[in-house]
C-alpha cells in the first residue's frame, strides 16, 4: 500500500471513530436549579408539580414569567432596576386559589436568582375558588428557569 493510500485509510478510520463516538454528557444542574423552560409551583403548601408551559419575556428592567395558561397558571413580574424585586404575582385557579400580590398594596413577595432559576415566594390576597364569596390569603412559591 502506498503512503498516500495508507494516509487516506487512517484518516477515514479516524473520521469513522469520531462520528460513532457519543457526545459528551451534559453537566448536571446545580441543586435546586431547573431545566430552562420549566417551572415548579407550590400554592398553599401543595406542590403542583412541574409546568412545561413557561414563558419568560424581558422588557427593559422587567421580566415577566408566565406559567400554565390563561385559566390555570401564574404570572410574575420581576424588576432588576435596584436589585431583584417582585413587582406583582397573579395566581389563576391553582390548588383552588386565585389571587394576586402587587408591590406596595399589601402582601409580600421576595425573589432570588440561582443561575437561570428564579424563585419567587410570598403571599397573595384573593379567594378560594370553592368559596369565592370570602376573601382569603394564599401562599406561593414559583420556581422558573428562563
Amino acid at each position: 500500500m502506498s503512503r498516500a493510500a495508507h494516509f487516506v485509510v487512517v484518516t477515514l478510520a479516524a473520521a469513522l471513530v469520531a462520528a460513532c463516538s457519543s457526545p459528551p454528557e451534559p453537566e448536571p444542574l446545580p441543586a435546586g436549579a431547573l431545566v430552562a423552560g420549566t417551572a415548579q409551583v407550590t400554592v398553599n403548601g401543595k406542590d403542583l408539580g412541574q409546568f412545561h408551559a413557561v414563558q419568560c419575556s424581558p422588557a427593559g428592567n422587567f421580566l415577566t414569567i408566565s406559567t400554565g395558561n390563561d385559566q390555570q397558571g401564574s404570572t410574575a413580574v420581576v424588576s432588576n432596576a435596584d436589585g431583584l424585586t417582585a413587582v406583582s404575582v397573579a395566581i389563576r385557579d391553582l390548588s383552588g386559589f386565585t389571587g394576586s400580590f402587587n408591590q406596595g398594596l399589601g402582601g409580600n413577595a421576595t425573589v432570588s436568582l440561582d443561575g437561570s432559576t428564579y424563585t419567587i415566594t410570598g403571599s397573595a390576597d384573593g379567594f378560594d375558588t370553592d368559596n369565592a364569596s370570602f376573601r382569603s390569603t394564599g401562599t406561593f412559591t414559583i420556581k422558573a428557569a428562563c
